[in-house]
């Protein structure tokens, strides 16, 4: 069948000609050609390469040369045309074999080692995002910190999704904290460490340390606050689990010593690539795939850094072209928008030649979007497969010849020669072809090279790590409540020092019990009168306009006697709201836990706290149901403070709440309490 411009609608071979005029030509002895690019066919004078910004997918199982006829020249003709790269190297061949060539062209060589720690150049993951952070651009490095928790939980997660995102949430709040807390030669993973052990210790019950003196002083809407809620305001079992998966995520790169003081400092300044002949090389052990994790991650962050740096340039492109070569693509961990990065990628001057082992485990990895990467390489190499899927998708794009017979069979590919170094090619929208492609022993750049090569030395040591502890206690409740607003640490500091204007004058005051002793002779119904007071104080709260008070979510959970203790704090909270209408205080619940008061308040100033934590103490000796003196005791395995009399009452009356009472007004010589 012809179309009405004569273009006939069969398929066939392409021709040496049309190959020829498709591709750009390499002379075999040319030492300085225009472009590299990924080898397609050769002859006995040239290899004949892809030179646009087209991306490239090599699918060969184990064995099929896709080093030696593919990686090795590919990076070959890189280096002859003097363009960057970034190349996933498992076995270490590909450093070994171009290290004399990329030394006597003068290219600056970045190794991340991850075979041998020490062999290897430094490179921090959270350096990056860091500097985001702190540059205006907080988004994108929250962006990319969420990345790097979720890639890391996701090499780690169990099959119940709930375990992979809380520890995925709590590592993302983690590191946030140390952006927002610590100094830059403190980002390190040691600090992560620490800062894991120091916060998720429990202080007191069941609460732990970040909770108590971290987040309750942060604003409720702060984004940290809510995804580590998730760890911090559970039941201890539930945080344990969460810190469990946790520490299996974080256990590889914090126990051993060497990787930590590998990804402690940084040797690569990832935006000169771009602009600069540069050599990446990211060995892996391919036998063993814990650290597969942070290859996506540093690829992420190479190609965010890059894509930065374009848009700074006038025509939005990079000056010099970047190649990602990628070994063992469908084996890392799931990068993040990876799809939206190799559709983008092009216009900046950036290229992906991705290698697979199987067109089924990109499928496994990538999903549904796996078809979106497939659709964006215009170049396919075909060395070896025996997929019954990709062999008839192959055959089908291979098209049919004018007998309706397909251009191509199964058997075709299957059989594709090694000796011969065969390929089927799937060429933009040329005819496919199957090309012999060239050794890289044959090339003749590569038969006089030096074979000698050399590591990079790691001898840093992590120096620092950030102490949480130490930084609350000096800091204080206010500091910590203005972080994560786009403060610096000067700016907080200058604002805590212009909040002179306490409305609790002494607030070294000791809040003394509203009874001293049992009810009177006189009061046979109890302090009504205070108790219109708290009353009022409360419909005084609502008045303001302050969005939660203690009826409101919680109610007061705690006896009358320790009224007196939080009557004041609640009327300052009030006062205080008044005069700071954008920065109000937040009474998130007042109760009793483990015979003691607990007061918790979001962002409280240094006063306040002082307040509170003075009611704390005091009100482990006064009594719950009177304020007469007290102490605490365990009763029935529960503790309570208690006077002597109602400590009596309550073991005699065990659960019997009404006993109890009955029993207590019996001691005092049935004197009325009144309180209903």
């Amino acid at each position: 069948m012809n179309y009405e411009n004569g273009r006939n609608n069969n398929s066939r071979f392409a021709s040496s000609e049309e190959i020829k005029e498709s591709l750009y030509k390499i002379p075999l002895n040319n030492g300085n050609p225009e472009f590299g690019g990924i080898p397609l066919y050769t002859d006995s004078e040239a290899v004949y390469v892809e030179s646009t910004d087209s991306h490239t997918l090599i699918d060969g199982s184990t064995a099929s040369m896709k080093t030696r006829l593919i990686a090795k020249p590919s990076l070959l003709t890189y280096i002859k045309a003097s363009e960057s790269f970034i190349a996933v190297d498992p076995k270490a061949e590909l450093y070994e074999k171009m290290y004399p060539l990329l030394k006597e062209k003068d290219y600056k060589i970045f190794v991340l080692n991850l075979r041998d720690f020490e062999n290897s150049n430094c490179w921090n993951p959270l350096l990056l995002p860091y500097h985001l952070y702190h540059n205006n651009k907080r988004d994108k490095a929250i962006e990319l910190v969420m990345d790097f928790a979720s890639c890391l939980a996701k090499s780690n997660h169990s099959s119940d999704p709930y375990w992979h995102n809380s520890a995925s949430d709590l590592l993302t709040g983690l590191i946030l904290i140390l952006f927002e807390c610590a100094k830059e030669e403190e980002i390190n993973f040691k600090s992560l460490s620490v800062l894991r052990t120091q916060g998720y210790t429990n202080i007191r019950n069941d609460v732990p340390f970040i909770k108590e003196h971290f987040l309750q002083h942060l604003k409720p809407s702060t984004f940290v606050r809510a995804i580590l809620n998730g760890s911090a305001d559970v039941c201890d079992s539930t945080r344990g689990c969460i810190v469990s998966v946790f520490d299996a995520i974080l256990r590889p790169f914090i126990g051993q010593e060497k990787l930590i003081d590998n990804l402690s400092y940084n040797e690569i300044d990832m935006e000169s690539i771009g602009k600069e002949k540069t050599g990446v090389f990211l060995i892996i052990p391919d036998e063993n795939m814990l650290y597969y994790s942070l290859i996506s991650v540093f690829i992420k962050q190479c190609y965010t850094e890059l894509i930065l740096e374009a848009q700074k340039q006038p025509k939005k492109t990079l000056p010099r072209r970047v190649n990602f070569l990628l070994d063992e693509f469908a084996s890392l961990p799931t990068i993040s928008d990876f799809p939206a990065m190799i559709t983008a990628s092009r216009s900046r001057n950036i290229r992906f030649n991705l290698i697979i082992q199987s067109f089924n485990q990109l499928y496994q990895r990538y999903g549904g979007e796996a078809g979106t990467i497939k659709g964006n390489c215009e170049n396919w190499i075909i060395l070896h497969s025996r997929e019954k899927d990709a062999l008839e998708e192959l055959v089908y794009l291979a098209g049919n010849k004018n007998n309706e017979e397909p251009l191509i069979t199964p058997s075709l590919i299957q059989t594709l020669s090694k000796d011969k170094r065969e390929a089927f090619i799937l060429h933009k929208r040329c005819h496919p072809f199957i090309t012999n492609l060239l050794d890289i022993d044959s090339y003749p750049d590569m038969k006089n090279v030096n074979e000698e090569f050399i590591y990079p030395r790691n001898n840093r040591k992590v120096k620092y790590f950030f102490d949480i502890e130490k930084f609350c206690n000096e800091k204080g409740s206010f500091f910590i409540s203005q972080l994560f607003q786009e403060k610096t640490h000067e700016e907080i500091s200058n604002d805590k020092k212009r909040e002179k204007n306490h409305y609790m004058r002494n607030d070294e005051v000791i809040i003394e019990p509203l009874f001293k002793s049992t009810v009177s002779d006189d009061d046979e119904k109890g302090d009504t009168d205070f108790i219109e007071r708290v009353r009022s104080a409360i419909d005084k709260i609502e008045e303001s306009n302050t969005p939660q008070h203690p009826f409101n979510l919680f109610g007061i959970e705690h006896g009358y006697g320790w009224y007196g203790l939080t009557l004041s704090i609640i009327e300052e909270v009030r006062l205080y709201n008044i005069e700071h209408p954008e920065d109000k205080i937040y009474i998130e619940q007042i109760k009793e836990k483990f015979g003691s008061l607990n007061f918790y308040l979001s962002g409280k100033p240094d006063y306040l706290n002082k307040m509170i934590r003075k009611a704390e103490y005091e009100s482990k000796h006064i009594c719950e149901k009177c304020g007469a003196r007290g102490k605490t005791k365990k009763i029935n395995n529960w503790y309570f403070t208690l006077c002597e009399e109602h400590r009596k009452a309550k073991i005699k009356a065990k659960y019997d709440y009404e006993l109890e009472d009955r029993l207590y007004k019996e001691m005092v010589k049935n004197k009325f309490y009144g309180w209903k």
